[in-house]
């Protein structure tokens, strides 16, 4: 499929789901105000360094966003329109999520904790048993999406169960203090995540810096301000449910109570886009409103303002948002492609280049079954090298302990091992005095392995 097994299959499926969920950005931007706020969220939700990242990664990562759009526009326009057909679409958008990445398991209760939102600013008894009946139908749809993963929870729900509980209980260690610190702790720097401070993680994020670049962070909070002042205003659950969906879904981060060092991160906060990147656009919708605006009605609302068509000063509205959507695309860009990626090629060991030392061997008549990597601490995974050789689904790591079995085997062989194993490379040369030792240069710096071959008659 696509480029076949390989890295760029991975990141072209991911870059899919993430392109996927650009036009529920969208309509929960009408839903919000306007097209234009619809318009503004996918902009700079297309261009910015944190869903380019968890994208160009190449895991499930993005599926998280790409569900949990659906289910919240779904969840937003049915109770707002009081529609029963959007609450099976909502159904089944978070029943299909349910079956992929494992952060979006907390989307039944972060579900449940938006119908109770609603339940709070319901007017009257008639419409909250309204909703339970509407939350009744959601529910009843994902289960019917979610029965082939419910069966595998009911066979292993020590399995189904293990990834989250380790980060959340003492699963995989004790708690590394208690509960009210771990807690306010983990919140505060959940809180920090868009502005200050991402996570510490290479894989997906530049370590240490936001998530959000200066023009989107700035933006963000004035979103923020600006939907806490309109709830104030006109307690409408709609604005609560935007900003409260933030925290919800970054919960699976948040929860990550056993090792709070990995809270936050950008790959279990994915979802938290979606409304992030709706802030951001209201926050710039209102901006420019102000600007192109002669002055504000007698008690008319700001965000009732976003509604209205620019007025005497077009130009330098638009003037200043090309010069701040410049602004974000340059630092952006710099960060996907720069930043990020030369990182990413210093801290991630060079399993291609292995894979293609190998597929050499494999062409030139060696078996793929005679070619081994030998572990390492914190090396390479043994099994990437034959993805890149057109061999998957193998693992070619040999234990040590285990490489003088190898000496019956007939025909060619080849070992890889770090320049930093002595004992491999005094034991190949002891079993097999005339292999042939090499240094493969590596075209990133620090990253060259060594290669033993042994050829048919050793």
């Amino acid at each position: 499929m696509f480029t076949g097994t390989s890295f760029l299959t991975l990141k072209v499926v991911a870059v899919i789901g993430g392109l996927l969920t650009l036009p529920y950005i969208y309509l929960l931007g009408k839903e919000f105000g306007s097209e234009r706020i619809g318009l503004l969220a996918v902009l700079f939700a297309g261009i910015g360094y944190w869903p380019s990242v968890i994208e160009r990664f190449g895991l499930r990562i993005s599926f998280y966003p790409l569900f949990a759009a659906p289910t919240l526009y779904y969840i937003i326009r049915g109770l707002r329109r009081e529609n029963r057909n959007d609450f099976i679409l909502a159904g089944i958008a978070l029943g299909i999520g349910l079956n992929g990445y494992t952060p979006f398991r907390i989307m039944p209760f972060v579900v449940v904790a938006l119908f109770g939102v609603y339940l709070l600013h319901a007017r009257d008894w008639q419409a909250r048993k309204q909703s339970m009946i509407w939350l009744g139908l959601l529910a009843f749809t994902s289960f019917i999406f979610f029965i082939p993963l419910a069966r595998y929870m009911i066979e292993f729900p020590d399995m189904f169960v293990y990834r989250a509980f380790s980060r959340l209980s003492t699963v995989e260690r004790p708690l590394p203090a208690p509960l009210w610190q771990l807690i306010p702790l983990n919140l505060w720097n959940a809180a920090k995540e868009f502005n200050w401070y991402n996570g510490d993680i290479w894989v997906h994020s530049i370590p240490g810096r936001p998530a959000l670049d200066i023009v989107s962070g700035a933006l963000f909070l004035l979103g923020v301000t600006l939907m806490l002042i309109r709830y104030v205003r006109s307690r409408s659950w709609m604005d609560l449910m935007l900003l409260l969906a933030v925290p919800f879904f970054q919960m699976p981060s948040i929860l990550s109570l056993a090792f709070p060092e990995e809270n936050p991160s950008l790959n279990r906060t994915g979802a938290a886009i979606v409304p992030v990147f709706l802030l951001v656009a209201i926050g710039l919708d209102t901006l420019l409103n102000s600007i192109s605006l002669r002055e504000k009605a007698n008690g008319e609302s700001i965000m009732s303002e976003n509604r209205r068509a620019m007025g005497q000063r077009p130009l330098l509205a638009g003037s200043i948002f090309i010069l701040l959507f410049l602004f974000s695309f340059a630092q952006n860009y710099n960060l996907v492609f720069h930043t990020y990626y030369d990182q990413y090629r210093a801290s991630a060991w060079n399993s291609s280049e292995m894979g293609a030392v190998m597929k050499g061997f494999m062409d030139r008549g060696g078996s793929v079954d005679q070619v081994w990597i030998v572990p390492f601490p914190f090396w390479v995974d043994t099994r990437l090298a034959p993805f890149w050789a057109g061999a998957p689904g193998r693992d070619i790591a040999i234990a040590p302990d285990n490489i003088p079995a190898t000496v019956e085997l007939s025909g060619d062989k080849l070992f890889m091992f770090t320049l930093d194993d002595a004992v491999t490379m005094s034991e190949l040369k002891r079993l097999y005095p005339q292999g042939t030792l090499s240094q493969f240069h590596s075209a990133v710096p620090a990253h060259d392995f060594y290669v033993y071959q042994i050829p048919a008659s050793q």
